[in-house]
């Protein structure tokens, strides 16, 4: 039976290549999207000038991968390349670290501390590899509040019988960070961690359930002061100067940089099971956050004056058909100022900035190769009804996903 994708290996099995007593390790893989429907696509350019395009109904490379990993002793090293087509052609490094691992009796690791660029331990979707996520992406959460997946930073892990835990300093500049990118603006770092349990029940039945925490600080860019500005609108269009024509702009302050607390708190719990007809998986996360939005609705108290706080969940269940092929359905839903006010006349109303998907998907796969389906039925909640007024607009989608590795 095959194992679910969060209680699995982080990587298949790998070609292996042993020389001066180091194993080198290579793998990679493809995944080639085709968006054949999207409620969003239209042929046309933005209408902000970025002149960015509208279409999404497209042929794209979603990941290409290359990942190498040396190992020597307790000693390893990984390095990994992505390539896409997403927005323009991209190639860049995704992962580079050094893991020293430490055996306790019989050889069983039972520590390992890692320096480097690596995945955000955060949860249960954040650290799964995206080779074996059942799901083309994440759930917007996650994509919000740990855009990329991967910063860089040290991490401790470990596991003793039941228990597993990790713990890490990083930048807090993920990899997809909306306005930093993954450069660090500040000195300042983020603890994040995880402590959970996972549980060998009767039948290959297994739970996992965990706990995770994330403290630091993000960065709010200042603003220059502007001087005094005088402006002429030539009303009446005779090009001649004339009474109420000329207005003088007043400077402003400028504000100096500066940072901000933010933080989110998390849990997850898992099962897999294996019957008959193939192996099956469940499963729950649940994220609160304040000022940890950087990937869907940036959060940045200090130009907002307040804080801004989000929450977020997923949940879902795949089902195995014999081995060749997978059932799944996932709903997630996020809201990423749950405070948001917006000024209509003289009255301040709530707006509602919730994201909702609800997502089912069909998979067929054999060996390292395999072919996915999805639809996507979801609620964006940044649309304008023809009246001006926020409204909640459909963002539709069918993806057809195929993928090769070795």
């Amino acid at each position: 039976m095959v194992a679910s994708p969060a209680l699995a290996d982080d990587e298949p099995a790998k070609p292996a290549v042993v020389r001066h007593g180091w194993q080198l390790d290579l793998t990679g893989w493809v995944q080639v999207d085709s968006i054949a429907w999207s409620e969003e696509s239209l042929d046309e350019l933005a209408p902000d000038g970025t002149s960015s395009l509208l279409n999404e109904e497209r042929f794209l490379i979603r990941r290409g991968r290359i990942r190498t990993e040396a190992h020597r002793g307790p000693i390893a090293m990984g390095f990994e390349l992505d390539g896409n087509t997403i927005d323009e052609p991209t190639a860049r490094i995704l992962a580079a670290s050094v893991t020293y691992t430490a055996a306790g009796p019989r050889e069983q690791p039972i520590a390992a501390l890692t320096a480097g660029l690596f995945r955000t331990p955060f949860g249960m979707e954040v650290p799964m590899a995206e080779r074996i996520k059942p799901f083309l992406e994440p759930p917007t959460q996650a994509r919000a509040l740990f855009p990329g997946n991967y910063d860089a930073g040290v991490k401790a892990e470990g596991a003793y019988a039941a228990l597993r835990w990790v713990v890490a300093v990083m930048n807090g500049a993920p990899a997809f960070d909306q306005q930093w990118q993954g450069r660090d603006p500040s000195s300042s770092v983020d603890v994040v961690g995880r402590i959970g349990a996972a549980i060998d029940g009767p039948r290959h039945f297994k739970l996992e359930a965990g706990v995770s925490g994330l403290v630091g600080k993000g960065f709010s860019p200042g603003v220059a002061p502007t001087k005094d500005e005088i402006e002429w609108i030539d009303d009446n269009g005779d090009g001649i100067i004339g009474v109420g024509e000329i207005k003088v702009i007043p400077g402003t302050v400028g504000l100096p940089s500066s940072t901000f607390d933010h933080d989110a708190l998390g849990a997850d719990i898992q099962a897999s099971w294996c019957t008959l007809i193939g192996s099956g998986w469940a499963f729950f996360e649940a994220t609160l956050a304040t000022n940890l939005d950087r990937g869907v609705v940036y959060a940045d108290p200090v130009r907002a004056s307040r804080d801004l706080r989000q929450s977020g969940f997923a949940i879902g269940a795949v089902q195995g058909i014999t081995e060749y092929a997978r059932i799944g359905v996932r709903y997630d839903r996020y809201d990423g100022d749950r405070d948001a006010i917006e000024q209509q006349g003289v009255t301040a109303v709530g707006i509602d900035k919730t994201f909702s998907t609800l997502s089912v998907m069909a998979t067929g796969t054999w060996k390292e190769s395999r072919l996915l389906v999805q639809y996507d039925h979801e609620r964006n909640p940044f649309g304008r009804g023809l009246d001006g007024m926020p409204t909640t607009r459909e963002a539709d989608r069918l993806t057809i996903r195929a993928q090769v590795g070795f």
